[in-house]
């Protein structure tokens, strides 16, 4: 069994398409290289994109495309923050396209971060897109990030409160995008130890800043993308891809997403879901960002839904 899945997990093509600025982005291809084209915009920010997740289509009759984002895992840069933006990332992901020859209407597809990607890349280039695949959405709403450093505070006031005594303010953001990028190891280790590791444990009941985490290059590199688009209001205007909808609505979407995501709260895919009037939203009975019922649940809807 394991080497079956092994098969499948295994890209058709990977290579590099140079986006300007010193950035070329890693890309990998999987599937049927005929097949119904799928895109895929990870999540993060900071983040890269995870083969395993190809899994949820049928690569008999898809060809999945995935790619790593600016100054993201495997993709090559000389400076990985120069026009690193939202923007940019769309852009990119256009020049990618162009790159393997894809005129034709495609699936777009993201989860968390990547689900407000994808719905960005979506409403600049509508004619491109012929559906939209999203799941535990993220939309960047001034709302959402203050879920994260705020009102979690709900569920998680020791936690909150002590971030809020390391930065000696009620604004933490800027504090730990301070540390992230500083050229001590202490003070990227604290970044990492508090704001690195809060939305991991949202959700979960045994939590605490115990650990000290170990530092490679990659979690710093996540983390450091992480923090310049907070700081950076993820590069867009406050709810913009709702105030953007009417440019999609022709679209069907599918939307999945878990009934205690604590990470991104199903209020947002909620929200989405009853303003665009081509979306089905299913509400998976899972708690978590991800896990095994929502791919599985995600898989099933995917071969009804294409």
């Amino acid at each position: 069994m394991f080497s079956f899945f092994r098969r499948l997990l295994e890209p058709y093509q990977t290579g590099f398409v140079s986006v300007g600025q010193g950035h070329s982005l890693f890309y990998q291809q999987f599937g049927n290289p005929t097949g119904t084209v799928v895109l895929s915009f990870h999540g993060g920010p900071g983040g890269c994109g995870r083969a395993k997740h190809v899994l949820d289509y049928d690569l008999k009759t898809t060809r999945v495309i995935i790619f790593d984002q600016r100054g993201c895992g495997q993709s090559r840069y000389t400076d990985a923050f120069l026009d690193n933006t939202t923007q940019a990332t769309i852009r990119d992901a256009v020049k990618l396209l162009d790159a393997l020859h894809i005129k034709k209407k495609i699936v777009v597809a993201g989860g968390s971060f990547g689900a407000g990607l994808a719905l960005l890349f979506a409403e600049m280039y509508p004619q491109r897109v012929s559906k939209l695949i999203l799941h535990s959405v993220f939309l960047m709403r001034e709302q959402d990030a203050l879920w994260v450093t705020h009102n979690s505070r709900l569920f998680y006031p020791d936690l909150i409160d002590e971030m809020r005594r390391q930065a000696k303010s009620d604004n933490i953001v800027p504090y730990y995008h301070t540390l992230i990028f500083s050229d001590k190891y202490k003070d990227i280790q604290q970044a990492q130890k508090y704001f690195g590791s809060y939305e991991y444990q949202l959700g979960q009941t045994l939590v605490g800043f115990d650990k000290t985490p170990a530092l490679t290059d990659s979690y710093i590199q996540s983390g450091r993308i992480y923090l310049h688009y907070e700081q950076n209001h993820f590069f867009v205007k406050d709810n913009q891809i709702l105030d953007q909808i009417d440019h999609i609505q022709s679209i069907p979407t599918l939307i999945v997403h878990n009934r205690l995501d604590f990470c991104c709260p199903i209020a947002g895919a909620y929200d989405l879901a009853q303003v665009l009037k081509k979306a089905r939203l299913v509400i998976v009975p899972e708690q978590g960002h991800g896990g095994p019922l929502l791919h599985k649940t995600l898989a099933k809807e995917i071969r009804d839904f294409l």
